[in-house]
């Protein structure tokens, strides 16, 4: 019953697609449709998130962005939402800008409210933290939808703490 379930699940012209994606990751599906993720790259969209539509052809997944655009990613360039953390490429180089910020790099929460400081266009405009992005930077939510990552100097927290 499960089989079957699963087998309806996709439309008749997204079966060979499927079929091939199935085919390439025999051994796991690294995304399943409705998961949420972060795109790395290409770096025009590196920090945005959207959600997994499905396979694609080749070693890619088709993602639905925020704004309702589909884009086909490699697979490489993709990573689960949920496990969003920034890159430990260099933890001592982590280590030592956290000691050098102090609480600042710390401080920032998934939906905490903040006020952005710089780059120039954006500047005292608000948004929510989505999540820490790279190399010390998080993923700020605007209320138009649209996705910035930007570095933890480039924002302020506008929520009043205890």
């Amino acid at each position: 019953q499960v089989s079957t379930a699963a087998a309806a699940a996709p439309p008749k012209a997204a079966a060979p697609a499927v079929a091939a994606a199935a085919k390439q990751d025999d051994e796991e599906l690294e995304f399943t449709p409705g998961q949420q993720v972060a795109i790395l790259a290409p770096p025009s969209m590196a920090g945005k998130q959207g959600t997994i539509v499905g396979p694609a052809l080749g070693n890619a997944f088709a993602v639905k962005l925020m704004s309702g655009s589909i884009f086909n990613i490699p697979t490489e360039n993709i990573q689960d939402a949920a496990t969003l953390v920034p890159v430990p490429t260099a933890p001592a180089a982590t280590a030592a800008s956290a000691s050098t910020a102090g609480s600042q790099a710390a401080e920032f929460e998934k939906g905490e409210l903040v006020t952005i400081m710089a780059p120039p266009a954006l500047a005292g405009k608000q948004g929510t933290i989505g999540g820490p992005d790279i190399a010390d930077q998080w993923m700020v939510v605007l209320a138009s939808g649209s996705v910035f990552s930007l570095k933890a100097e480039c924002l302020k927290s506008a929520t009043v703490k205890a």
